[in-house]
């Protein structure tokens, strides 16, 4: 059972004591971070990858600091667990989650139970035991397990400072240069009360945590936690599907969104505030920017809940992090307005997984984070938010495709950059290539972005995003067999002449179909690239795939009016990337289906399972966008969903322009659809009865109903 409030998270188990494992997302060893080194510039890069045909060539280009060898790189670290003890013949027999107040209770086996209520504005959590059936509390810091302790004597940090008395336990643990992190549990009036608080020393974290608890008075917290929990799923779309598991797994997913991106909390990566104690954080805790930060936040849309994306754009616009996309747009361009990402950072802009062509020369990390700003705006309608944040945002994201193009057979052109992840699939290919399809279709959102941006704000259009719209091409083509080997065809490339020549879990080369939707209305020609392009994606399989993978496929699946293949999808992610706690997992559950990481597949789960947000927040987003999604300028109803299901529905997801939208599918026929809009205006709905999308005139404040039988 999880619990979070953005910053704090704990995980609430156990068989015969009730354990709480705890977390902070804050609480990090920020040593080892890396910017790009002068020296790296992207026209060294360039001349390189043209005149050494040799991966090894490139990376060496690319240089890097030297740091001593305790330091490692930026980590999320683990703390650790409190475990209660019960009083003789008692042990806890179930655990229930009350989603309106965040609430958990566990029932003992005397029928009294156990609740626990984490605070939403401090980092405090309370065990009420009314009943009195708690005997004691042990602490097991993360130093007691063994893959913790060696990760952290390795790298410099010290034992937990312990302490005991006779109100309480709990440890504090120093770091090396970052700020101590002091757990603590205290007994109060009818239970516990554990609180997790930062400090610069170990005595000043735990004054902290004794304030906190100190001042904590219960009464107001569950007041507190009702209002938040009811006023957030006031309002929440709700769906309704004849499939119960997927039914259930979306109110808990959108549980664990609220959990995870509280708006007052922290910024959400990989694990979100949640981390095993056991061992050392996969891939730093991290923040991946090139799909994974995406796809835990998107979900935020179609919710009606942008607000939960203010701590990550804080996070992004912090001075620290700021200064480290500029700095690295300085040395790769040499220029003061442009902002550049590396793919996989810590909170404060610096990356974590090493400077290599795959983290220096992907602009469309940044590309990708630009249109959550876009569509903040495009579902707020925020005009100041526009003004202020996102126009920045996104044009100091353009201008770093600025500084890469060149002339090229008499068109603009991008002479080097990745597609995300291709050249850890395929490596005979290559780490980068001219004209990647995905940083192609980036460039194109990005200048329809500014364009717009640029008439609501009575702004000028730069000369610039002009020439990219009719000079830069959306997408870079091969002609090869197709699938049966006979007639040549035309296909969507990974980069200038190179194919889709493997499995590759990442779909970046089609990012033109999502999420960047830059084909959302192709012509003729354009259609028959895009069907070539997908079955040729089916016949290279799924068997390099990850969690994240299959919902993205199914998004794409869905946007293509593939009727059956999202939810078959879907069923077969289910089995085998998401475990008994409904938590999806980065690894493959079972062998046979997929292969990704197949060594790892058979060591142990408690050293190799990994959970990720991405995947869960990633099957949110897929299963709103099989009832409903905009492609261009029309909505389309229930385009994703099996033909079998007769019956199905959906209420107040929201859309771009402020609107919401709810409909009922009855018989095999959508019978009935409503749609409210802040200001007026109009729409096209296409519903899939229908051979032509309808176009509803929309007044501002009211509902419009649409009899689903009107064609």
């Amino acid at each position: 059972m999880v619990m979070g409030n953005g910053n704090f998270g704990a995980l609430v188990w156990g068989v015969d004591t009730l354990n709480v494992t705890v977390n902070r997302s804050d609480f990090w060893d920020h040593r080892g971070g890396e910017l790009i080194v002068p020296g790296t510039t992207y026209e060294f890069l360039v001349k390189v990858a043209q005149e050494q045909d040799a991966n090894e060539a490139l990376s060496a280009a690319i240089l890097r600091e030297t740091y001593p060898d305790n330091v490692f790189k930026p980590q999320r670290l683990p703390v650790g667990r409190f475990e209660f003890s019960f009083v003789p013949n008692i042990h806890p027999v179930r655990a229930k989650l009350d989603y309106h107040s965040g609430t958990v209770t566990v029932e003992l086996s005397d029928a009294s139970e156990v609740l626990l209520d984490l605070s939403l504005s401090e980092s405090l959590l309370l065990v009420r035991d009314s009943a009195g059936r708690l005997a004691d509390v042990n602490i097991k810091p993360a130093w007691d397990f063994s893959q913790s302790r060696e990760w952290l004597e390795q790298y410099a940090f010290l034992p937990p400072e312990r302490f005991s008395d006779a109100d309480g336990c709990g440890w504090i643990q120093s770091c090396p240069v970052d700020p101590s992190l002091a757990c603590v549990c205290r007994k109060v009036a009818n239970g516990y009360a554990l609180a997790l608080e930062l400090g610069e020393n170990n005595a000043e974290a735990r004054s902290k945590a004794d304030q906190v608890i100190s001042v904590t008075k219960p009464e107001e917290l569950l007041n507190a936690n009702l209002a938040w929990w009811t006023g957030y799923w006031t309002g929440v779309p709700e769906i309704s599907l004849p499939d119960e598991w997927f039914e259930k797994f979306y109110k808990y997913a959108v549980y664990k969104f609220a959990a995870a991106t509280h708006p007052d909390g922290y910024p959400c990566g990989l694990q979100g505030p949640w981390h095993e104690e056991y061992r050392k954080a996969e891939w730093s805790g991290d923040f991946h920017f090139n799909v994974n930060v995406q796809e835990i936040y998107t979900p935020a849309f179609a919710l009606g809940k942008q607000d939960h994306l203010m701590p990550l754009f804080d996070m992004i616009e912090s001075e620290p992090f700021m200064s480290g996309l500029r700095h690295n747009a300085k040395v790769m361009f040499g220029v003061d307005d442009a902002l550049w990402f590396t793919h996989a950072v810590d909170d404060r802009g610096q990356q974590c997984g090493w400077l290599i062509p795959g983290s220096v020369l992907d602009p469309a990390c940044g590309a990708w984070t630009a249109q959550l700003y876009w569509n903040y705006y495009r579902y707020s309608g925020d005009m100041e938010f526009l003004r202020d944040r996102a126009f920045p945002f996104i044009r100091g994201i353009m201008r770093g495709y600025e500084c890469m193009m060149e002339e090229y057979q008499g068109r603009l052109s991008i002479p080097l950059a990745i597609s995300a992840e291709y050249g850890c699939s395929n490596s005979e290919a290559g780490q980068a290539g001219r004209d990647p399809s995905y940083q192609l279709a980036a460039v194109h959102m990005l200048a329809d972005y500014l364009i717009d941006a640029a008439g609501l704000l009575n702004l000028d259009v730069e000369p610039a995003w002009l020439d990219i719209k009719t000079r830069l091409p959306e997408y870079s083509l091969v002609e090869r067999p197709g699938g049966s080997g006979g007639t040549r065809e035309k296909r969507i490339a990974v980069w200038e002449n190179q194919d889709l020549d493997v499995c590759h879990r990442h779909h970046s080369h089609l990012a033109a179909i999502y999420p960047f939707e830059t084909l959302s209305n192709p012509d003729p020609e354009q259609a028959e690239i895009i069907d070539n392009s997908i079955d040729h994606l089916i016949l290279k399989g799924m068997g390099q795939w990850s969690e994240w993978c299959m919902p993205w496929a199914a998004i794409i699946y869905s946007r293509l009016g593939f009727h059956d293949a999202p939810m078959i999808l879907l069923n077969m992610w289910k089995e085998v990337f998401v475990n008994e706690g409904w938590a999806t997992v980065y690894l493959p559950r079972t062998r046979g289906i997929v292969a990704h990481r197949r060594h790892d597949l058979k060591k142990p789960k408690a050293t190799s399972e990994i959970m990720q947000l991405d995947g869960t927040m990633g099957a949110v987003s897929a299963l709103t966008e099989m009832l409903v999604h905009q492609r261009g300028d029309t909505v389309y109803l229930f385009e994703g969903i099996p033909d079998k299901w007769q019956e199905a529905s959906f209420s107040n997801v929201h859309l771009p322009g402020a609107l919401t939208v709810s409909a009922t599918r009855k018989h095999g026929r959508t019978v009935s659809v409503q749609i409210k809009s802040v200001g007026d205006g109009s729409i096209k709905i296409k519903l899939p009865e229908n051979i032509s999308p309808i176009t509803v005139d929309l007044e501002a404040g009211k509902e419009k109903n649409i009899d689903g039988t009107a064609d």
